[in-house]
């Protein structure tokens, strides 16, 4: 591909900031959706990420579960855990919807 020496060097200046080679660089660009959007790179590091955090709240769920199960065999639900079981599945629901923007793809979140 040819380019001029001013455009060259922004390429290569952009790959080093994106810790990219620079034919991997200019590929994740071209890929990119907008020129706002992340990159397939961004995407995945995001999703990990993300899926770090909803693993984390399925196990703040499970233990929710095990104070509701508690709380059954006194016969008392104290309002709290009520209130923290609406605020975990909301959370998982917003973290899911974020998942499935960054990676639409990906059948396991649906």
């Amino acid at each position: 591909m040819r380019t001029t020496a001013e455009t060259y060097a922004r390429l290569v200046v952009g790959a080093a900031a994106a810790r990219l080679s620079l034919p991997r660089y200019l590929i994740e660009s071209a890929l990119r959706r907008s020129t706002g959007g992340w990159s397939l790179r961004e995407q995945r590091w995001w999703a990990e990420r993300l899926d770090v955090v909803e693993t984390r709240l399925i196990r703040i769920g499970t233990n929710l579960n095990q104070m509701a199960a508690a709380a059954n065999t006194t016969g008392e639900l104290p309002d709290v855990l009520t209130g923290a079981v609406r605020y975990l599945q909301a959370t998982l629901d917003q973290h899911r919807e974020i998942l499935k923007a960054i990676d639409p793809a990906d059948r396991s979140r649906r």
